[in-house]
């Protein structure tokens, strides 16, 4: 049973049933729907192969093979290829409107077994002594229904059930960062083979993405301190507050200098949290239902589809032990786990200025793979000495 339709939830589903296995998806909302984090690193697309994805993200998405780091204080730039990881998986990432490509993952799902059921709003997990035994869910028409299950994967993103129910959620201590957001038309874009490229804009209050997609339009976002977003004007429109904030990247307010905004702009607030546990007896939590550290490196998406196929590896071996305690799923929370937290640790080194001052100077292939790693979602597995080279050249530290 898989609570949510996201790219944690699909993958995870997608995987199992490909594997022989029943899958119920139990979705909330009515895809396609827009949400943010709109960049898949070259890990997310190895992973998305094991799906037959490959040449469908080939064929309808934007490729992009690189990041651009800027600094619009000192304008350093620097440009991080994909292929300059230290352990290279993929031959690129790709920029993806999210509307349409959750509605790809889940559909696939779909197509490799699994039943989902869409505005399907699950109300509560059933546990008993201890372990999660099923759930009870309201469909569109008003009626429950409850449903057993083996497992239990808990993919609701940041409304975290199983953590929330359980009084496990809690904020990550120097991340009080929020976002605005919007798509533009007419964004000035790189030149090959940086057409593709995911931008990201060091700024007065944090830091501004570009991403483009294929055709014209692109998504833009400022992650800013809780301090800029409470000097936000009294009646100052979110438009009008986006556009100062912009205004204030030189590197960005001159790729916006042609553009044209083309929705509203959106905000959210508090976005970085952790849970405490990542699985128990009879459930998993994969995706933002395990934590979410930050928007930078594209951690979330990354995270919620290789934590996924995680996620469906362990689950498929419970399945054939018939053995559903915390204990069989404690593996999967050690390997996610472990790649959350070097991405906090990257994160906070970045907003620190020891991992964003490092990059921007980096000359020379020895310097530039372990950002390269980063941001190509180098971070799921066994702990290669590389992490460690990382940890103490920027003074890394988990949770």
């Amino acid at each position: 049973m898989v609570l949510g339709g996201g790219p944690a939830g699909a993958v995870t589903a997608g995987l199992l049933s490909r594997a022989g296995v029943d899958v119920v998806v139990l979705e909330r909302e009515i895809f396609p729907r827009f949400t943010l984090g709109e960049s898949l690193t070259p890990g997310s697309v190895a992973v998305l192969d094991a799906l037959d994805l490959g040449p469908v993200l080939e064929d309808r998405y934007l490729a992009s093979h690189g990041v651009t780091l800027s600094c619009s204080r000192s304008g350093r730039t620097q440009r991080f290829a994909y292929d300059e990881a230290f352990t290279p998986v993929a031959a690129a990432g790709y920029q993806v409107p999210r509307a349409d490509f959750d509605d790809l993952l889940l559909k696939t799902a779909v197509r490799f077994g699994a039943t989902a059921h869409m505005a399907c709003e699950v109300e509560d997990v059933l546990f008993e002594q201890g372990r999660a035994r099923g759930v009870r869910a309201r469909f569109r028409d008003g009626h429950t229904e409850g449903f057993l299950a083996s497992v239990i994967v808990d993919a609701t993103g940041r409304d975290t059930l199983i953590a929330a129910r359980k009084g496990e959620t809690h904020p990550l201590d120097g991340l009080d960062r929020g976002v605005l957001s919007a798509h533009f038309q007419r964004v000035n874009r790189h030149s090959a083979p940086a057409e593709g490229d995911t931008d990201i804009v060091l700024s007065p209050h944090g830091w501004v993405w570009n991403v483009p997609f294929d055709g014209e339009v692109n998504s833009v976002g400022a992650v800013c301190s809780a301090a800029w977003l409470a000097a936000r004007g009294r009646g100052e429109s979110l438009e009008a507050f986006f556009a100062r904030t912009i205004d204030d990247a030189e590197a960005a307010r001159t790729m916006l200098s042609a553009a044209t905004r083309l929705t509203p702009v959106r905000a959210a607030s508090q976005l970085a949290f952790s849970v405490e546990h990542l699985a128990g007896d009879g459930w998993v939590a994969v995706g933002d239902a395990a934590g979410f550290v930050d928007p930078l490196f594209s951690s979330g998406t990354h995270l919620a589809i290789t934590g996924g196929a995680e996620a469906a590896r362990v689950i498929t071996d419970a399945l054939g032990a018939r053995d559903f305690s915390a204990a069989r799923f404690d593996a999967y929370a050690r390997r996610v786990s472990g790649a959350r937290d070097l991405y906090l640790g990257a994160v906070r080194a970045f907003y620190s200025g020891d991992l964003s001052d490092e990059a921007l100077d980096a000359r020379g292939r020895a310097a530039r793979q372990p950002f390269a790693s980063l941001v190509a979602g180098d971070v799921m597995g066994d702990d290669p000495p590389w992490r460690a080279e990382c940890r103490a050249r920027w003074g890394l530290q988990s949770g």
